[in-house]
């Protein structure tokens, strides 16, 4: 027999098929995986066994365990470790996926199948709508994205995104292609270089196929609804001989939107008022956070404007009937019609929706769920250039289609948005007076939306051999070189804004054509409006007269389309080699791998000329472009000390280390020691002990300029009379300024004075095999991760509770303050500046626990499958020393992207298979937290737990479950494979977090879908 181009005489075939167990033969045999003499590169080899078990459920990931060799002479090499190995154990914790259990899953985005691990936590994801691009990522140990390490067949991919990304955008990988994942949940910086602090996710494809496989699926939402349809369609086909082989693999995958409005769940804004303070119905309980930003439009009238001279009766007799008001709106059709409103304008009742209040409900107007449309096409080959030297390549393209909704633009003009003055002679203006504070939603202009075209190339060419007798004591030595590029590149198309300079002559003085009586901008409202007193091209603008009076003239001169183009490249070279030294006590002999590689990375991101001019009523954003290089080597090696013998069944330690370069940073090195020690066959003792770095990245380094609106509220705008003060930092007009807004301006911006992050980690496991319990295994592992001199934004909500601490016994942080800046006569925020920086640090530890079972049976084989995660702590420091407890809160969770840190969370199967038959149910658990009021006791985005609020709500825990069955047929023309499931069998709804910024809920660690059912239908010819 061959296996990956090595022979075997009868009894290493044996303990190889008794190690993959009766699933895994059946499809070996049949999956068309081929592989010819001297075909084998350092990825190829990287093949672990997949237990029956695991093919049958796909529940959930396969946690590396103590397995057998699979012969004497096969060498392999593990994920975490550059040297080709003759056993698949390794001293750090491994997790691998395969293809079959992605299939069972009724996943067809790679992104969405590893999101669901338990190790797993708070990366983006195409849920996010608000704050989304059409990207998936992966966070382990929910210490952020950039913090693990996406490697696509054992080398790096290019980050992926709409320009200048700091980390592997998951839907860019051609993901038909992929065969297995293997998840490093270690340190392995001194390995694999920088980014590699959480662990690493290597992505294996499918490589020297041979045969053609044709596979559809097809998947909706079921219920009220039938959205969010989801099809795939993939095709693989290859051949090979002596000389080498060929394998091309080609997919389409499109996704269909989720609308919020249609999940009772996400279809009004929520928050939750423990006192009855916070809402002007005195409301307790669950009320409606709508936007103050509304269709009916809203005028601000200031205590010193209330007696202007020249204004209009109206104005003069708004003031008089509500002489304590500040806020007025139009009135609505159904209030005129009742004379309930006989000014036609009143005072505004903010945050409820309607029938309660004014506030804008604009959550049905966002997608829940982004539609995506993707093309993949990937080849790989080699060819054999003498008898120890091989060509090889990989080739892959993919093409991202993708977009995002939002309201139409809530038009701010005032403190914290526009400096425009509405002019007391445009033509719509009742009140004969400027103003310079007025919000209107422009529903009439439609949704905002966000359209992204992505293009992700990457080709990767290069030799590899084996050394031959002729080299003496390096026979036998494994070496490879290659070169990687990538680009990703594409535009993001932005519709909904207006453009600034348009914005103001159109509200500014307008008159009527003296003949057409057609409305018209002009410079002095004192002139007729003709000739050169006209504005050419400007339509004056009605911000006054409610929804539907914007008319399609007024709209054409106002809009632009936005687009900002993008790029992440990469372009490398390595050299790896690896081999035998010699013997100490055990039979294997000392293995040693040492390397080098060079990356360029660039990145840029450019936005329109509009938006980089500030021109623009939508998030302003300066350009973003640069780049660095790095020069690495490495060293890692491996020493058997002892095996078979009375308390040493094996024993091994590895050290590992690497030094390298950056030209914006300049030279450090890392290291990594590691210790396997089984007593006896049955029982496995593992620990490590690593350094680790993140060096700072394009847009960490180079990020221009740029608005952002995280989910925060001003803490000294006041709250309903009765309740706390504001902080008592709160002085002069900031000061109960009655500022409405739930999302401040906030300006990000990088620093190339950055360091790298560094971090210190540690694992310890323990696995075990009985003998006498045969296919029962068991892994139990701790970690504790360290991190030091993080790369982040400071936090705008840390900015404010720092700048107006509730607790008045702590001072205010003077730096932080200077960060903020306010309207001097009103006392709103305009804008608080956030510029990423080395500041605090993250400290977090736990365990993951793994169970695998299978029994064979003469009613089938029966399988179970568990990995949970128990975290004990999730430390953050801010800058300032402050510790966040993020373990069991929401403390971590602001901004677009959420934050759940509960303290267990587990993925469980049950299987069962009978010759073609297969069945099986999977769940998935995510535990309970708390998330925490601000002072007044409010959950709307503000709240924090480390500043001891006065309440605190228990998010509940939360449970899925998805089940599935499939038949295989075998026939003359192949093997066909009919599968079907439901996701989500009970419709579970995601948790209510009122602090979430999206739905209020967290769409990174729950199902916004709903009970999903699909079908997938495979053709092996």
């Amino acid at each position: 027999m061959t296996i990956r181009g090595r022979s075997f005489g009868s009894s290493a075939v044996l303990a190889y098929l008794v190690c993959i167990g009766p699933a895994a033969i059946a499809q070996t045999a049949s999956s068309g995986e081929s592989r010819s003499p001297g075909a084998e590169t350092q990825q190829d080899t990287t093949r672990t066994p997949v237990p029956a078990e695991a093919a049958a459920t796909g529940a959930a990931p396969l946690a590396e365990g103590p397995r057998r060799p699979r012969s004497a002479e096969e060498e392999v090499v593990v994920t975490g470790s550059r040297i080709r190995r003759k056993d698949l154990t390794t001293p750090a914790p491994v997790t691998v996926i395969s293809r079959e259990q992605v299939l069972a899953s009724g996943k067809v985005s790679i992104g969405d199948f590893l999101q669901a691990l338990p190790e797993q936590g708070n990366a983006i994801n195409t849920a996010v709508n608000n704050g989304g691009n059409g990207s998936t990522r992966v966070s382990l140990r929910g210490l952020g994205t950039s913090r693990t390490l996406v490697l696509l067949n054992g080398r790096r991919m290019v980050p992926g995104g709409t320009g200048a990304d700091q980390s592997v955008d998951l839907n860019s990988l051609p993901t038909a292609a992929i065969e297995r994942i293997e998840v490093l949940k270690d340190g392995a910086s001194a390995v694999y270089g920088s980014d590699a602090i959480a662990g690493v996710v290597n992505i294996i494809t499918r490589r020297n196929f041979r045969g053609t496989e044709v596979t559809g699926y097809t998947g909706t939402a079921v219920g009220s609804r039938a959205d969010g349809s989801t099809y795939d369609l993939s095709v693989t086909t290859g051949i090979g001989g002596d000389l080498g082989n060929f394998t091309f693999n080609g997919g389409y995958f499109n996704q269909q939107a989720v609308w919020a409005g249609d999940r009772d769940f996400a279809n009004i804004p929520r928050a939750y008022d423990a006192t009855g303070l916070n809402n002007p119905l005195g409301i307790v309980g669950q009320y409606t956070l709508g936007s103050g930003t509304i269709p009916q439009g809203r005028i601000t009238i200031r205590p010193s404007e209330r007696t202007l001279p020249g204004t209009s009766t109206l104005y003069q007799n708004l003031v008089a009937r509500y002489p304590t008001a500040t806020n007025f709106t139009l009135c609505t059709a159904a209030e005129k019609t009742a004379g309930s409103c006989p000014l036609g304008w009143r005072p505004y009742v903010p945050f409820l929706i309607p029938p309660q209040g004014d506030a804008y409900n604009f959550q049905p107007d966002n997608y829940l769920l982004t539609p995506q449309q993707r093309i993949s096409l990937y080849s790989a080959g080699d060819v054999r250039l003498g008898s120890f030297v091989r060509g090889f390549f990989e080739g892959s393209y993919v093409n991202r289609q993708s977009d995002q909704k939002l309201a139409a633009e809530p038009l701010v003009i005032g403190p914290g948005g526009e400096t425009v003055t509405v002019s007391a002679n445009n033509l719509y203006n009742p009140f004969n007076r400027d103003f310079t504070q007025i919000r209107r939603r422009l529903t009439e202009f439609g949704n905002r939306t966000f359209n992204q075209d992505i293009d992700t190339f990457r080709i990767v060419g290069g030799i590899d051999g084996t050394l031959p007798d002729d080299f003496g004591p390096l026979q036998g030595w494994f070496w490879d070189a290659a070169v990687n590029y990538g680009r990703t590149s594409g535009d993001n198309v932005k519709r909904g804004n207006l453009d600034l300079p348009h914005l103001r002559a159109a509200v500014g003085p307008s008159g009527r054509d003296p003949t057409t009586k057609a409305p018209l901008c002009v410079l002095d409202p004192s002139k007729p409006a003709t000739g050169t007193n006209v504005i050419a091209g400007c339509v004056p603008l009605n911000l006054f007269g409610g929804p539907g009076t914007i008319t399609d003239d007024q709209m054409a001169g106002l809009t632009f389309t936005g687009t900002a183009r993008g790029t992440n490249q990469l372009a490398g070279f390595n050299f790896n080699t690896s081999g035998e030294l010699f013997r100490v006590f055990a039979d294997r002999p000392l293995g040693l791998a040492l390397g080098y590689e060079f990356r360029n990375v660039k990145g840029s991101n450019l936005p329109d000329p509009i938006t980089v001019l500030g021109e623009t009523t939508g998030n302003k954003g300066a350009v973003t472009q640069g780049g660095y290089n790095v020069h690495e080597g490495y060293g890692e090696l491996s020493i058997p000390v002892l095996n078979n013998v009375p308390g040493a069944q094996s024993l091994e330690a590895t050290v590992a280390g690497r030094v390298f370069r950056y030209s914006t940073f300049g030279t450090d090195f890392t290291y990594k020691f590691g210790a396997r020690w089984s007593p006896i066959r049955d029982f496995t003792l593992r620990g490590t002990y690593s350094t680790a770095f993140r060096a700072p990245g394009v847009l960490d380094l180079f990020r221009g300029p740029s608005d952002s609106f995280p989910g925060v509220k001003d803490p000294c705008r006041g709250v309903k009379a009765g309740g706390p003060p504001p902080p008592q930092d709160c002085t002069g007009t900031a000061a109960n300024n009655g500022d409405t807004s739930s999302q401040l301006r906030t300006q990000l911006g990088g620093s190339p004075d950055l360091r790298p992050e560094t971090a210190r980690i540690f694992t310890a496991g323990i696995v075990i095999e009985p003998a006498m319990i045969k296919n029962f295994t068991v892994t139990l592992d701790y970690y504790n991760i360290r991190v030091y001199q993080s790369i982040l934004p400071i936090g705008a909500d840390v900015i404010l509770s720092g700048c107006y601490p509730s607790d008045p016994n702590k001072a205010s942080n003077t730096g932080y303050c200077n960060l903020i800046s306010r309207d001097p006569s009103t006392g709103i925020i305009q804008n608080i500046v956030n510029t990423t920086t080395n500041v605090g640090r993250d400290w977090t530890d736990g365990v993951d626990l793994a169970v695998r079972y299978a029994r064979p049976t003469d009613y089938g084989r029966f399988g179970f499958i568990f990995d949970g995660t128990w975290l004990h702590k999730f430390d953050r420091t801010l800058g300032d020393g402050t510790v966040i407890r993020g373990r069991g809160t929401f403390d971590l969770g602001s901004g677009s992207v959420g934050g759940v840190y509960p303290a267990f969370k587990f993925n469980a199967g049950l299987s069962w298979q009978l010759a073609g038959l297969a069945a099986g149910v999977n769940t998935k658990f995510v535990g309970s937290f708390h998330e925490c009021s601000d002072a007044n006791g409010d959950f709307s985005g503000g709240g924090l737990c480390y500043q001891g609020p006065p309440f605190r709500r228990l998010v509940p825990a939360y449970n899925t479950y998805d089940v599935f069955v499939s038949y295989t047929l075998r026939s003359p023309v192949g093997r066909s494979t009919l599968a079907a499931g439901l996701n989500n069998v009970f419709d579970r709804k995601p948790a209510v977090i009122y602090n979430g910024f999206l739905a209020a809920t967290d769409p990174t660690a729950y199902d916004v879908v709903g009970r999903f059912g699909y079908v997938r239908l495979s053709q092996m010819f």
